[in-house]
């Protein structure tokens, strides 16, 4: 389980969370969110115990943002984020022709894009989650150096040539993840730190330590 994972629980699974009060609108709001087979997302976890997962409730709910704690004998399914395709349904036509192109241009390259935030809780609950600002989170696993140089250029095209802000992560073997646009702002100095988000832990890198977790094998999309 990584990171943006969509992780399925038992639909009468216990859940404990600091959020919110037992019983209270949100607290029932994940409990018939779990009910209903919906998943949650895995967050960062801690070195040992129970499971952390986050939930985003809809405008209806204020988008209140929860973070549950579980049992890992609860867990039902784990699967990887939704892809592009899976959400492009929810967006305006003039997003889903850039968004799908970013994909096809991800697939040349062998890459998973994963799809998280605001646009993903939409396309799986099929609720309102998102207005006119919202940005595109998306989650790009890489393996290669030729994978690094190509995906760069294709998400700032499609930074580019959105209306709204595209966010997200590159995230590295090893399972440690930057912001692509901070990695875009600091390529000419490779000794500069950027923020890496791990599996277990947080902390600042230089750029060169991530990108030579990278294969040197070329992308030719």
């Amino acid at each position: 389980m990584r990171r943006h994972d969509l992780v399925y629980l038992q639909p009468d699974a216990a859940f404990a969370t600091s959020c919110t009060e037992t019983g209270g609108a949100y607290w029932l709001a994940a409990r018939d969110w779990i009910a209903a087979g919906r998943p949650l997302v895995a967050a960062r976890q801690p070195a040992a115990g129970a499971l952390l997962l986050g939930l985003g409730l809809p405008t209806r709910l204020q988008r209140k943002r929860l973070t549950l704690s579980v049992d890992r004998e609860v867990i039902a399914d784990i699967r990887p984020p939704l892809a592009i395709a899976d959400c492009l349904s929810q967006l305006p036509a003039g997003h889903a022709v850039v968004l799908a192109r970013l994909a096809a241009q991800a697939a040349a390259c062998s890459v998973r894009l994963g799809v998280y935030g605001s646009l993903a809780w939409e396309a799986l609950s099929g609720e309102s989650y998102r207005h006119a600002d919202s940005d595109i989170d998306l989650i790009c696993d890489l393996e290669h150096v030729g994978q690094f140089a190509a995906m760069l250029s294709a998400l700032q095209q499609a930074a580019a040539e959105l209306p709204c802000r595209l966010d997200g992560e590159l995230r590295f073997p090893g399972g440690h993840a930057a912001a692509w646009r901070e990695i875009a702002g600091q390529l000419g100095r490779p000794h500069v730190p950027v923020l890496v988000k791990g599996e277990h832990e947080v902390g600042l890198w230089p750029l060169h330590a991530l990108t030579a977790s990278l294969l040197p094998e070329s992308c030719h999309a």
